[in-house]
């Protein structure tokens, strides 16, 4: 039996095909898994874009809300202000002396504490055409020191109002001591002759008013972060879990932040909505997602499993039988696969044209159409086994050919290799009639016919002889094949002599292992051609010579 096979019927063809089964059952499933990580992803993202959308809602509120309150701040501040220039006493005392207009001021001032309480009014100051300060009060008293402007950015975008001739007034958040105030500059008299009246007022107290209008808890806090006013009802910092707080920062004339205002608005409610949609859209995914993976392992198995599971079962028959390698393979499924059953039967067709030659190319010595030295071995292999387990013997020879590069050098290589020919049918026509080959079994010599005598490479040559066992035997053997390799060849004109080295090793006698008899072997031949006896065998190494 030929040691080539398209595949051993015991390799792992099975391994192979539930390999493919687990990769695309695993691509499936991963698939499935990635989808549903896709899908709790996207519901994750979805509620935290929910509630961010609220919270910049809310913050949208909370920033318009400001805004107006502030405006309503600095309406009713220049409002004072106004109101105070109409007076006849305060135009009067604007024309006086500082402290004149400084209780002028404070009159004023309780005044309008003790009846509009609008707005918390912390102080008003006066100052002339150039901005320096000429009085100022609170509401308790007059100020017999006159502080530095509170906002003395606004005062100097004033006065370059005033110089260029517009007459309005200006207002922004400005922070003193570390406070947050609100203050309001309004023009008294003709532009650039007479001064401007400044209402500064605490915002927190109109900012707050946010809560009324919005419906919602609602603090502020300074540019420090501390907490100027806070709704009764916002949490304490361990109970914000359901809690959404959108905060807006009030920013002065100079950029820097003064004021931190935030509303809050409890999502329970919302986050509860949205869990259920969470829950919802994950039942939905893992139903559609199992079902998708049914659809698509049945569709899997039948247009591309059970096609390649025909054609695996194909190739393990002709792992068995090499009668089934021309056998047509005809499969349904995917386009493809069916083009793969296609270009199969048409490899399978090649291949068992060219089976027979792809052997014989393999084993065999193209020069002589002897086998080669890889088919020799294989044969010794598979003698040292058989005749193991029938525990009969049989021999080796290993054999050199003598003065055969003396022909190569004098008539050339192409000489030689016809030598090398005649040599081949020489040494197998010797073998066949031998007579102790003549006694084996017809299956033996049958058998003999293809593997007893083999080229190893250049002039060596090797033959493996079955049941002979004794030295008499392949003696009287090799001393045939000496006396007939005396005997001259004629290649073209030339008659040219030659004559043979051979060493005989035979099993197990000389070696169970076949590597020990072809070492022995080898051994042996060496010997007879080192010192010309034609012949040796391990035990003796003697001299054997022709008659």
């Amino acid at each position: 039996m030929s040691r080539y096979h398209l595949k051993p019927h015991n390799a792992p063809l099975f391994k192979f095909r539930f390999s493919m089964r687990f990769t695309l059952g695993a691509t499936i499933v991963l698939m499935g898994v990635l989808g549903l990580l896709l899908a709790l992803a996207t519901g994750e993202i979805y509620h935290s874009q929910a509630l961010e959308s609220q919270r910049l809602a809310l913050k949208g509120l909370v920033e318009r809300s400001a805004a107006e309150q502030l405006r309503d701040l600095e309406g009713r501040s220049r409002d004072l202000a106004l109101a105070m220039q109409s007076e006849a006493g305060f135009r009067s005392a604007w024309t006086s002396d500082s402290a004149e207009l400084a209780r002028e001021l404070h009159r004023q001032a309780r005044q309008y504490a003790a009846t509009a309480k609008r707005i918390r009014l912390e102080r008003l100051t006066a100052y002339d055409a150039e901005g320096r300060p000429r009085a100022a009060t609170t509401v308790s008293a007059p100020l017999a020191n006159v502080p530095a402007p509170t906002c003395p950015a606004l005062l100097e975008h004033a006065r370059n109002s005033t110089r260029n001739g517009a007459l309005s007034s200006w207002q922004g958040l400005c922070r003193q001591d570390g406070r947050a105030r609100h203050a309001v500059l309004v023009p008294f008299g003709e532009p650039g002759r007479s001064g401007w009246l400044e209402v500064m007022t605490d915002p927190v107290p109109s900012l707050a008013r946010i809560e009324t209008r919005l419906g919602l808890p609602v603090r502020v806090r300074d540019a420090a972060g501390r907490r100027l006013y806070a709704t009764g009802a916002w949490p304490p910092p361990e109970a914000m879990d359901n809690a959404l707080v959108a905060e807006h920062v009030l920013t002065g004339l100079n950029g820097q932040p003064v004021l931190q205002v935030a509303a809050l608005r409890d999502i329970e409610e919302l986050r509860e909505k949205l869990r259920e949609t969470r829950y919802l859209v994950m039942t939905v995914a893992v139903a559609v997602t199992f079902l998708g993976m049914l659809l698509a392992v049945s569709f899997l198995e039948r247009t591309a499993l059970r096609p390649l599971n025909t054609l695996t079962q194909h190739l393990q028959r002709v792992g068995r039988d090499q009668n089934y390698l021309g056998e047509t393979v005809n499969v349904s499924g995917i386009a493809e696969i069916r083009e793969l059953a296609d270009d199969f039967n048409h490899m399978a067709r090649e291949l068992s044209r060219l089976y027979g030659s792809l052997e014989h190319m393999a084993f065999t010595d193209p020069l002589t159409n002897l086998p080669n030295r890889a088919r020799f071995r294989d044969s010794l292999e598979e003698a040292a086994r058989r005749h193991a387990q029938a525990q009969t013997p049989f021999a080796l020879f290993l054999m050199d050919l003598d003065r055969f590069k003396n022909v190569n050098d004098t008539y050339g290589h192409q000489i030689g290799d016809l030598l090398l020919q005649e040599v081949s049918l020489r040494l197998k026509s010797v073998l066949r009639g031998s007579d102790t080959i003549a006694r084996l079994d017809n299956e033996t010599i049958l058998e003999l016919d293809s593997k007893m005598v083999a080229r190893l490479g250049g002039d060596e040559f090797a033959a493996i002889l079955p049941r002979v066992g004794s030295l008499d035997d392949a003696g009287a053997i090799a001393r045939k094949l000496l006396l007939v390799m005396q005997e001259p060849f004629a290649i073209h004109s030339h008659q040219l002599s030659i004559g043979i080295s051979i060493g005989v090793a035979l099993y197990p006698q000389h070696g169970q292992d076949i590597d020990a008899l072809i070492q022995r072997a080898d051994t042996a031949m060496y010997y007879a051609k080192n010192n010309q006896t034609g012949l040796a065998f391990p035990e003796t190494m003697q001299q054997t010579r022709l008659i």
